[in-house]
């Protein structure tokens, strides 16, 4: 009778860990972790209508055989935005459109305070029948349309954007391409964001290509994200980057607009002052702090996601010279009820990495007593019994 009790027992438990529960939009929202970042435990099936995403399916980055897509839902058709589906597999290799109803299998995450599952499973119950123009339109144009457009949507029909790259090109592990289209009617910059073109395709500035893909309006900045592109003309333009001091860079990044980059390209020397966030053997990049003086830190400039091999990953230590050659941007975001303002001098991601001089001591800041450490996702510097934070603003 024991081993009939524990056998039960362990069944019962494994029915319990696989259960899947059905749920409608509306209550996959209520049943999201309070706290952001934080998951469910329990599997649900989440059933709803597509009504809003950009179109672009790109493969799994773990299985490459698997297509994903990234989407919202709701419980009737429309545009409401209630649940998202984030790199989700579909069963097939055709993109869901606005207006199919699907269920989405997964566990339901706090991201930001949206509800969210990531990488979950789409089963297609019915197709919409929709017709989707390529409208063929400048850079500037697609600014002045993307412009119309509610913060965080994507227009219903696809653009193919002409124009010419205002600044490098910046790929990532994956191959896949971010960049700038300029437009002289206007300040704002047109960007193709994580976009794929042919195998080895190589660009820099003033090239004129073609970016397909559905418009979205990024915090007012206009985007064609996981789009593809084509190029059309090479561009005879020598990039030469201009070498600056860590103090030189901040001089420049003084002058742009929150959340602007420049057009060139900058080559900063300086000394590893701080590790961010350590080496991604997945990503293959690292993120440090530098300054020109390891006896006066200031933690005010940030190599962003250098690309780095696991040797020179290993060199970037306390007290290490390096050279970081990408764009420079001021990276900004306005403060929540839960988090405070970011206004960062740093690198564009994926600038190159140059090891000068090898770390002559471990850990430099020993005389200073200066420590580091994470609170609440923040990096905090505690030097001399005073606390700042990654800004170099002394916190109360």
């Amino acid at each position: 009778m024991k081993k009939l009790f524990s056998f039960a027992a362990v069944l019962f438990a494994a029915m319990t860990i696989n259960a899947q529960t059905p749920v409608t939009c509306a209550e996959a929202a209520a049943a999201m972790p309070a706290q952001s970042g934080s998951e469910t435990e329990e599997v649900y099936i989440v059933t709803g209508y597509i009504t809003n995403t950009n179109g672009a399916v790109s493969p799994s980055r773990t299985d490459p055989t698997i297509d994903q897509q990234t989407f919202w839902m709701d419980d009737v058709k429309g545009s409401k935005k209630t649940v998202q589906g984030y790199w989700c597999n579909l069963p097939g290799h055709e993109a869901l459109n606005v207006g199919d109803k699907i269920t989405l299998t997964g566990k339901i995450m706090n991201y930001s305070d949206a509800p969210e599952i990531k990488n979950g499973d789409v089963a297609i119950l019915e197709r919409a029948s929709v017709t989707i123009d390529t409208i063929p339109a400048t850079a500037c144009e697609a600014i002045e349309e993307g412009s119309s457009l509610n913060d965080l949507d994507y227009s219903d029909d696809v653009f193919a954007v002409t124009g010419r790259l205002s600044g490098p090109d910046n790929v990532n592990t994956y191959n896949q391409h971010t960049f700038d289209l300029a437009c002289a009617d206007a300040d704002a910059i047109f960007e193709a964001y994580n976009c794929t073109g042919a195998e080895g395709v190589e660009l820099g500035m003033g090239d004129s290509v073609r970016v397909i893909g559905k418009l979205y309006n990024y915090h007012g900045k206009i985007e064609i994200s996981n789009g593809k592109f084509e190029l059309i003309e090479k561009s005879d333009i020598e990039v030469t980057a201009i070498e600056v001091s860590v103090d030189g860079a901040l001089e420049v990044i003084a002058y742009l607009d929150k959340g602007a980059k420049t057009n060139d390209i900058y080559a900063v020397t300086g000394y590893v002052d701080s590790i961010v966030t350590a080496y991604s053997e997945q990503y293959q990049n690292i993120s440090f702090f530098m300054t020109d003086d390891m006896t006066v830190p200031s933690y005010l400039f940030e190599a962003y996601r250098v690309k780095a091999t696991p040797d020179q990953a290993a060199k970037v230590q306390l007290g290490a010279k390096v050279k970081v050659t990408a764009q420079l941007q001021r990276y900004y975001k306005e403060a929540t009820d839960t988090e405070d303002e970011v206004n960062l001098a740093e690198t564009v991601s994926g600038g190159e990495l140059e090891i000068l001089e090898e770390a002559a001591v471990e850990n430099i800041f020993n005389d200073a007593q200066t420590t580091k450490r994470l609170e609440n996702g923040q990096l905090l510097i505690i030097r001399n019994g005073n606390i700042y934070n990654a800004q170099g603003v002394e916190m109360k």
